[in-house]
């Protein structure tokens, strides 16, 4: 994460869990901190500035 930004301890997770209103159980609770913490990880890699023309375009056709 950047300085910034931080992930949520898993009681602070924990806490706006409750606050949806869903019926989550302990377990669901921590895979969904645990992928959640993953996805801010994942999202730290992602370059700020990309050089999109370099990217080939993608073409799909229906022939294929």
């Amino acid at each position: 994460m950047t300085s910034s930004t931080k992930a949520p301890t898993l009681e602070e997770f924990r806490a706006r869990a409750a606050l949806t209103g869903l019926t989550l159980t302990e377990e669901d609770i921590g895979h969904l901190h645990k992928g959640y913490v993953g996805l801010l990880g994942l999202m730290e890699r992602i370059p700020e500035r990309w050089a999109w023309a370099a990217e080939p375009p993608q073409v799909f056709r229906a022939d294929e």
